[in-house]
């Protein structure tokens, strides 16, 4: 546990991780699968403000960056889409 002052220190504390959305929910909300030391959990999430106002669509089998509260690791907020050059593969190359 960190070494905090106060409560309202702690709960703006946050994990970020990486998953996989696996399904879309009404309400801009997704499901997105974590997969951490091995471990599987599914966290239902929304699109953070950036991605909202950048209309940044997500569809099923994209790769997502997490935060998660430490309060409750049900729920967490997307507020990034990686590419595939952000997860180390070479970017594709258009047919000419």
């Amino acid at each position: 546990m960190p070494n905090v002052k106060n409560s309202s220190e702690l709960m703006t504390e946050s994990v970020t991780v990486e998953g996989e959305v696996i399904d879309i929910l009404p309400g801009l909300e997704y499901m997105v699968r974590i997969d951490y030391n091995g471990i599987q959990h599914d966290v239902k999430c929304y699109v953070s403000g950036k991605m909202r106002t950048n209309y940044i669509q997500l569809t099923k089998g994209d790769q997502v960056r997490v935060e998660i509260s430490l309060y409750d690791i049900n729920q967490g907020r997307i507020t990034y889409r990686l590419t595939k050059r952000a997860m180390g593969q070479p970017p594709r190359r258009p047919k000419k």
